[in-house]
């Protein structure tokens, strides 16, 4: 499958806001609350919306950010894996079907912030 047509759902265990912009992640089995900044927001907002795969995320980004198209999808594609190794996203096909992950532990909190 090509990978830009994965599409991130929330991972089952997180709970998410947006505060003012502002995207906050919690991780329950963590102990841990991720503040993301402005393009991990816009990101995770659409996320919550459903629907985009990597590629319209990508599109949405260099619509939204001044940014290159393959910049733009380097970024976002190595923003995401962070995500699924850390619980805070599922990959889903086209189809809706369950993607595997590979899901590391989560970090200290510590100087391991996500943007």
């Amino acid at each position: 499958m090509d990978p830009t047509h994965r599409c991130p759902v929330p991972g089952r265990s997180i709970a998410s806001r947006l505060v003012a912009g502002r995207a906050l992640i919690l991780d329950p089995a963590a102990d841990q609350l991720q503040r993301l900044n402005d393009v991990g927001s816009f990101v995770w907002a659409r996320i919550l919306e459903g629907g985009y795969d990597v590629g319209r995320l990508t599109d949405a980004v260099v619509a939204s950010f001044e940014v290159e198209p393959a910049d733009a999808e380097a970024d976002l594609v190595a923003f995401l894996d962070e995500l699924a190794a850390r619980g805070y996203i599922e990959w889903r096909g086209p189809d809706g079907s369950t993607l595997p992950t590979q899901k590391r532990g989560a970090g200290s909190g510590e100087g391991d912030d996500l943007p």
